[in-house]
């Protein structure tokens, strides 16, 4: 199944999809005693910005998950509350359907990284002048320093 990334909802704080706008997953689904299981695969690429250098970047997002939505029951309704561990990987019906889109779209942004870098050794942005370090030095000279500060240099 191929999914729009309109339809997926992912908004501005995930990125932007790049060339073909969707995600391309793979659903599977299975009886297990009272209930469903439902496992599948997801690979789509994502524009994502860096956290150091604020370039955008192409990220893979793909991941496999699984997941049991129990038959019969409803979800916990009232105040917000913290989830058991045995109620991380289980799902509810709505209406008598299994929301598909929302199953793929959580599993897209939990798939996305935290804290986004384009590469390893991003040198990241000049904290004088917001120069990229990663298209060259910046030409800033280093501030003057109180010579009692000296040996923190030798943590670097």
């Amino acid at each position: 199944m191929v999914l729009p990334a309109e339809e997926l909802d992912l908004g501005n704080s995930a990125g932007l999809w790049e060339g073909p706008a969707s995600v391309r997953a793979e659903l599977y689904l299975g009886r297990s005693g009272r209930g469903l299981l439902i496992g599948g695969t997801f690979v789509g690429d994502v524009a994502l910005i860096c956290s150091r250098c604020l370039e955008s970047f192409r990220f893979q997002a793909q991941d496999r998950f699984d997941l049991y939505c129990a038959l019969g029951l409803q979800a916990p309704e009232g105040e917000e509350r913290e989830l058991a561990v045995e109620e991380l990987d289980v799902t509810y019906l709505e209406e008598g359907r299994i929301n598909t889109d929302h199953l793929l779209r959580e599993n897209v942004l939990l798939g996305l990284p935290v804290q986004p870098v384009c590469r390893e050794d991003c040198r990241g942005l000049c904290s004088r002048c917001g120069a990229n370090l990663n298209l060259g030095s910046c030409g800033c000279q280093e501030p003057h320093l109180d010579p009692r500060l000296t040996i923190l240099r030798k943590l670097r």
